[in-house]
């Protein structure tokens, strides 16, 4: 009696209530949350999907991603993706930064980037409604100081090296290629009547084309005089295992400091130069050399320009001259001899570039 009298009443004060419909919609609700608990998985089965796409696609970082993971999953592993929210990933960062062994800032944006780039995914796979790392901050990183090398440094460290890791320096210097990059080159890669080495994977769409200046032009003739199948074009330009060349180069540098300490030069610009500073050597010379910052950021094949503003300080002499440039004074004239790559680039529209990192000329190109 009490039911009906219930019913009666809700149908008097709300038109158009029918109990039937209500049952139905609770049925709906019932079934939807169903699926969803059907649906919710647990941060711990996320890294294996995640991990299939990144291995497979144009994550190259996936192997240092899957190490951070470790300090990732006991936090996180058991819980569901869409339980864990902004403040739970903001005190494990801070726990990375502020724990008994804190991480640098550029460290803990790793592990702020690799979170992000997983919630970006269960996102659209709808695990969860949101990236609960968009509300979370990126730590300030330092600067750092840029290693690059003179070339009486360079050629140091070349002749401190073996013979057969040499012309895999030269190059690296000479054409600013990652490890990776260089590693991964086969001899259909290389053009040599073009002057150019083709960089990247034609089927994900990013290609780059680097120009080959004389020397490393003259390396590559070297070595492919001596390629074992020549007529073989996926036969690869270099075989070198990272982690070994790593050792003997700390070794070389450490063999070119002794080297420039006895020859009463100063040897503590290399200290910590590592191989990735050949990368910045390639860059700096570009930048020290009047070369705009957007050419130079095409060169090095970096994504953003922001990368290559690092070196932008080492240029300002010449962009200094070419403010001056803009005045049309006397002084512009005697700042555009100073710079003649300010006065070649104020009277052609373009550079030749591949001359720059061995300031010898182009002749080396068939």
């Amino acid at each position: 009696m009490q039911t009906y009298h219930a019913r009666r009443g809700r149908a008097l004060s709300e038109p158009g209530w029918c109990p039937a419909v209500e049952r139905r919609r609770a049925r709906e609700r019932a079934r939807a949350e169903q699926e969803r608990e059907q649906k919710r998985l647990t941060f711990a089965a996320h890294p294996a999907d995640y991990g299939a796409w990144a291995s497979t696609h144009r994550e190259r970082s996936w192997p240092k991603s899957r190490t951070r993971l470790g300090r990732i999953l006991p936090v996180f592993g058991s819980r569901y993706l869409d339980d864990i929210t902004t403040k739970d990933i903001e005190r494990f960062l801070a726990g990375l930064r502020d724990g008994d062994r804190p991480l640098s800032p550029a460290s803990v944006n790793r592990y702020r980037a690799l979170l992000s780039a997983m919630f970006k995914r269960a996102v659209r796979d709808r695990h969860v409604p949101a990236n609960p790392v968009t509300g979370t901050e990126k730590l300030p990183e330092p600067g750092g100081r840029i290693m690059y090398l003179e070339p009486e440094e360079e050629q140091a460290i070349r002749d401190a090296l073996p013979p057969h890791l040499r012309p895999v320096f030269t190059v690296s210097i000479n054409t600013g290629l990652r490890w990776s990059e260089q590693m991964k080159l086969h001899w259909a890669d290389i053009d040599l009547l073009a002057g150019t080495i083709t960089v990247g994977q034609p089927k994900r769409g990013r290609v780059r084309h680097v120009p080959i200046n004389s020397v490393a032009c003259a390396m590559l003739v070297e070595l492919g005089a001596c390629r074992q199948r020549p007529d073989d074009p996926a036969e690869p330009v270099f075989q070198a295992a990272y982690r070994t060349v790593a050792r003997v180069f700390e070794r070389a540098v450490k063999a070119a400091q002794a080297a420039l300490s006895a020859a009463g030069k100063d040897a503590g610009r290399l200290n910590g130069y590592t191989w990735h500073g050949n990368r910045h050597t390639f860059a700096s010379r570009l930048v020290m050399a009047g070369v705009d910052l957007r050419t130079v950021q095409e060169l090095g094949g970096w994504k953003t320009l922001s990368m290559v503003q690092r070196y932008a300080h080492l240029a300002r002499g010449h962009l200094a001259a070419a403010v001056e440039l803009a005045s049309g004074s006397r002084g512009a004239v005697e700042l555009s001899r100073n710079y003649p790559a300010l006065e070649r680039a104020s009277s052609a529209p373009t550079v030749d570039l591949v001359e720059v990192c061995d300031n010898k000329g182009h002749g080396g190109l068939a």
